[in-house]
Parts: C-alpha cells; structure tokens; sequence
C-alpha cells in the first residue's frame, strides 16, 4: 500500500522524522574450495587400555609425544605457507588452499615417519579438495569436503596410508603438478602418499640411510613382532596393517634384508 502523501511528502517527512534505512543484511557465511586432509593414530584405543591402574602416564605420555609430533612439524611450515589444522582425540584434520598440495604432502609425510620411528605407531588418513567453511584458525571446520575425508579415510584408507581422493588427483593432473612423485599407486587402485620417497626427496636422503634409522629406532622389530602377535592372536584386521606396511617397505627397498 501506497502511503498518503503531503504536498510530494509522505507523512514522516512532513513531521521531519530522519528516513529511515533499510536494515543492512548480514553478511552470509560461505564455503570455499579448500584440501582437507584427515590423520587417525592407529592403536590409540587398545593404548590406553593397556596402561590403567597407575600405568596411564605410559599412554598419556605417548600421546601427548604424537600432539608434539605435529605440533612441531606444522609449526616449520606455517612459517611461509597457511595450513590449518585440528586435534580431535586421535586424529588430525589440516585444511589449506589447493595451491598448497605439495606443502601438505610434505608435512603428512614428515609426520607419518615421524610418529612410527618416535612412537611406533601407524596412522591412516585420506587427502580431498572440495567446499568447507574454516573459521577460528582452523578451529572451526564445517562443509562436504571436511566429511569426505573423514568417511574416506575410514571406509577406503584401510591399511596404514594416506590416501587421495579422486578429485585431488585430478586437479594434479591437469595442472601438471610434480606433485605425482610423491604418489604411488596401490594394488587397489587407490593413490597414496609415499612417504618413504618423500622423506628421502625432502631429506636428500639415500635408502641405506632411511635404512639405518629404522633399524636404530627398532622398526623392523617393531613390525614384524607386531605381526606375528596379531596373526597368533588371530587378530586378522590389525594384522594385515602390519602386513601392509611390511610389504610397502620392501616394495620401497628399505626393509632391513631387502
């Protein structure tokens, strides 16, 4: 409805009230394309039921080392590049700009490598680009690509690896990336990150000497007593993690008789 107007005037600015302004709309909240990657520690579970009753430092303790781990490891690279990331319990989530890939291959493998040799332990994970909505200094993560992640690093990673979806490897493709290096391609078809390569890339570092510090760090031991533990136990799905990352290691001719 039309208001009445005075001589041109509507009512209010006859009596001189100010005109008033439209309410301003507040700004909406929006996704944007974004690499999410999401790190589970593997073993944290059956850790912490293992060190009860006055032993739970030994467990608190490890924990607090893998938190360390990253922390440390994230620090080095937010220097120069902004990655994200999120402790929930025993996973991680890192979230950055597409552009960052190599970045954040480099840094999940630091810290895979990291956290076998200092807690022996195994960790999966699964690597995606799509939309998600970060806030609070990576505090706050939200959107489809941050599900994603989720769901496929705990239906599709399966054994001991980081993998990357699809859609990533797509990307890589078509910008002609030399991100494919620091890929290997699993009997499954899934990509993953190799981050026996990627040490040694980063690192400058020969096989003998990746070699030398698994063995100074027991990994070997480490490995095949977990094994063997597992498949006496008849624990078949911990043991082909085991299994798993025993092979990866001869196939990348670091295993300690290859």
């Amino acid at each position: 409805m039309t208001k009445n107007k005075l001589a041109g005037l509507t009512y209010d600015e006859w009596l001189g009230k100010p005109k008033r302004e439209p309410a301003q709309i507040k700004d909406l909240k929006r996704y944007s394309n974004k690499l999410i990657a999401f790190l589970d520690v593997l073993g944290i579970k059956s850790l912490i039921d293992q060190h009860r009753d006055g032993n739970e430092y030994k467990a608190i303790d490890k924990i607090e080392k893998i938190r360390k781990i990253v922390e440390t490891s994230a620090g080095i690279v937010k220097r120069s590049e902004d990655i994200d990331y999120l402790q929930l319990s025993d996973s991680f989530v890192f979230v950055c700009d597409p552009k960052t890939i190599i970045l954040l291959i480099e840094l999940l493998s630091t810290i895979q490598m990291r956290i076998i040799t200092e807690c022996q332990l195994l960790l999966r994970g699964a690597i995606t680009v799509g939309d998600a909505l970060i806030e609070d200094e990576g505090k706050f993560i939200v959107g489809p690509a941050y599900i994603k992640a989720y769901q496929l690093q705990e239906n599709d990673a399966i054994y001991p690896r980081i993998i990357v979806d699809k859609s990533v490897i797509k990307q890589i493709k078509k910008s002609n990336s030399a991100t494919v290096r620091y890929l290997q391609q699993d009997s499954d078809k899934e990509f993953f990150v190799d981050y026996i390569n990627v040490n040694m890339q980063k690192e400058s570092l020969n096989r003998q000497k990746i070699k030398s510090r698994l063995r100074r760090e027991d990994i070997f031991n480490f490995l095949r007593n977990s094994f063997n533990d597992n498949y006496q136990k008849e624990n078949h799905n911990i043991c082909q993690k085991f299994g798993w990352t025993i092979q990866y290691y001869k196939k990348s001719e670091v295993w300690e008789n290859g």
